[in-house]
């Protein structure tokens, strides 16, 4: 492995840097938030774009990865969540330093509406009945932004206005509601083929005005056999058709025995923190040896019980200081944790947490638990807040702080 440094960049980062760092390399992270947790493993933090905007900036990214390049001499940099409707910066960011991961003409194959469910539908692969014309009848449809990520982008077509006015600038597309559990499988694609990592569980709530909203994940999850060899067939039909590199995920429904696949994430999910603690040298490394064009070293995970997170949503303004922030980290389970002087708007995510159970239903207990015990934490700071300022907490504080986990 190189000695010299890796590029992480994505909305939040905190993820990829950390599993970097497990594989013994020096780690710049680049993204929205800067979290606590995220600056304490990486060699260097760089901010590239507005937190509260919830999208990259494609001058920063590239003013960043030329400052990182003279400075730092990295021999790559990965592109994670934020990335997938932004192929042309994938291209320019390449031509700075070397892309470890997908190219933009692979991204621009899964993540086109029109490209990748043609291609689904040629190769026999089930999916939802999906078109980028609006449906006479928006009754059972979902209208979703291409490229979006974590569930934000997510709306019922009925009654929606904003989508039939997105849709004539061809920025959404339409997908008819079906029916079945979504699970999302993570893998590793080289050149010898794919490897599976995991079947995880996605918890999917309604969340404002977001009824699709990514909360978090639980895994390993199973499927019948039958069902597991189908989808691995999938994973190997659409990776070798687009040209998959590294990790990637794909989402799907599933409802006994049948699976139907919503999309194909390409580049490292966040579903990689369910099995952060069962490689050694943690998943970015293999996913270092694919874009080498190695084949990955990835034995077979042997852990017993099930691993989750979870988003914990604010459930008032919160101003963080630096007590609260210490005592977030020491909890070893808490995770995207907010720097001293961050503030967070009601309603918005503040972190996420962790657990592992013997059971998925003792691993939701404790991610349970630790949520309220997150939320205590909060209303702590806030009650000692209005003592010590005398204002409603809502109305002290700076810029939002929004995370984002998918």
């Amino acid at each position: 492995m190189p000695s010299q440094t890796l590029i992480v960049a994505a909305l939040s980062s905190r993820m990829m840097a950390e599993s970097a760092a497990q594989a013994g390399l020096r780690v710049a992270a680049l993204d929205l938030f800067g979290d606590a947790d995220t600056r304490h493993v990486a060699a260097r933090w760089e901010p590239i774009g507005a937190t509260g905007s919830m999208a990259v900036d494609g001058e920063h990214v590239l003013a960043a990865l030329r400052r990182l390049r003279d400075t730092e001499h990295p021999f790559g940099w990965v592109a994670g969540s934020g990335f997938e409707q932004l192929p042309e910066l994938l291209e320019a960011g390449h031509a700075l330093v070397p892309l470890l991961g997908n190219s933009a003409a692979t991204v621009r194959g899964v993540k086109q509406p029109s490209a990748f469910f043609r291609l689904l539908a040629a190769l026999g692969i089930p999916h939802p009945e999906t078109t980028m014309e609006m449906p006479r009848d928006p009754a059972g449809w979902l209208c979703k932004a291409v490229g979006g990520t974590g569930g934000w982008h997510i709306r019922q077509l009925a009654g929606t206005d904003a989508c039939a006015a997105d849709a004539a600038q061809a920025t959404r597309y339409f997908q008819r509601q079906s029916p079945g559990l979504p699970m999302s499988a993570l893998f590793v694609a080289h050149r010898r083929g794919v490897q599976l990592v995991g079947i995880s569980l996605q918890r999917i709530g309604s969340h404002h005005d977001c009824p699709y909203l990514f909360h978090g994940a639980a895994g390993p999850a199973m499927l019948p056999a039958s069902t597991t060899a189908r989808l691995v067939e999938i994973i190997h039909c659409v990776a070798r058709e687009t040209s998959l590199v590294g990790l990637n995920s794909i989402d799907f429904l599933f409802e006994a025995p049948d699976i139907m696949v919503l999309e194909v994430n390409p580049r490292p999910p966040a579903s990689m923190a369910l099995y952060a603690d069962a490689y050694p040298l943690g998943l970015m490394h293999a996913h270092l040896q694919a874009c080498r064009g190695e084949t990955p070293e990835l034995p077979v995970a042997r852990r017993a019980g099930v691993r989750g997170f979870q988003l914990v949503f604010a459930q008032d303004p919160a101003q963080i200081n630096a007590r609260l922030t210490a005592a977030l980290m020491r909890t070893g389970w808490c995770h995207d944790i907010p720097v001293p002087g961050s503030y967070v708007a009601a309603g918005h995510p503040f972190c996420s947490v962790s657990a592992t159970g013997l059971t998925q239903a003792a691993t939701e207990v404790e991610l349970h638990r630790r949520c309220e015990q997150i939320q205590s934490l909060l209303k702590a700071r806030n009650d000692e807040l209005r003592r010590t300022s005398g204002i409603p907490t809502a109305l002290a504080g700076g810029p939002h702080s929004l995370h984002q986990h998918a």
